[in-house]
């Protein structure tokens, strides 16, 4: 049911995501590409920092740092949540800006469809994490691909500017497409110059 790659003995940055497929992942870098060159004719390209399109995906739990022997141990939380949360459908939907536009630091695409039954099944993710040694997560579970990052020496004026820009284009990503959540899927994240590199280091099925 499960398919876990051999953990490396270094601490490792790992996280939970449900992963979104590569046609998805497509049409949502096309939107992301219309608009930065929205963003590029007023002059506010400087603003954001696109995430690659490969890495595009939902997380259900950042953990952080973890050694191999708590790797397992998430591992083994998944295989037990997993079997008991049977596959649920989801469509990309809509954008948003945390916190708000004018003051945005993260552009995200959002999600539609078994939302309630997504946010029941990181419930118990945070419970087995919690369980796991890992503290509680105090933001709210608010589900999304990221698109760009606001970089961090952007003026404020031009962030709002940027921000009001992309308020106007939400419908660029409306009902992008809709797939089937089969599986969840624990990853590792290395941090690099260019970005962050993902690793898959287990694949965990939705068979209840």
């Amino acid at each position: 049911k499960s398919r876990t790659s051999h953990s490396s003995p270094k601490p490792m940055r790992i996280f939970i995501a449900v992963e979104i497929p590569e046609e998805l992942r497509n049409r949502l870098s096309a939107v992301a590409g219309e608009l930065a060159a929205g963003l590029a004719e007023q002059n506010a390209a400087a603003v954001l920092r696109w995430t690659a399109q490969s890495n595009y995906h939902l997380t259900l739990r950042f953990l952080g740092e973890t050694a191999s022997a708590q790797r397992q141990q998430i591992g083994e939380m998944l295989e037990r949540t997993t079997a008991v949360c049977p596959p649920l459908s989801l469509t990309l939907d809509g954008l948003g800006a945390f916190p708000n536009w004018r003051r945005m630091r993260v552009l995200w695409a959002g999600v539609a469809g078994d939302v309630q039954r997504l946010a029941g099944l990181q419930r118990e993710v945070e419970v087995g994490a919690q369980a796991c040694g890992f503290a509680v997560e105090r933001q709210g579970f608010h589900p999304h691909a990221t698109l760009a990052y606001v970089n961090q020496d952007a003026e404020s004026g031009l962030i709002a500017q940027a921000g009001t820009l992309l308020a106007g284009q939400t419908k660029l990503a409306q009902s992008l497409g809709q797939w089937d959540v089969s599986e969840l899927v624990l990853m590792g994240s290395e941090l690099r110059p260019a970005g962050s590199v993902y690793t898959t280091l287990g694949r965990y099925g939705l068979s209840g």
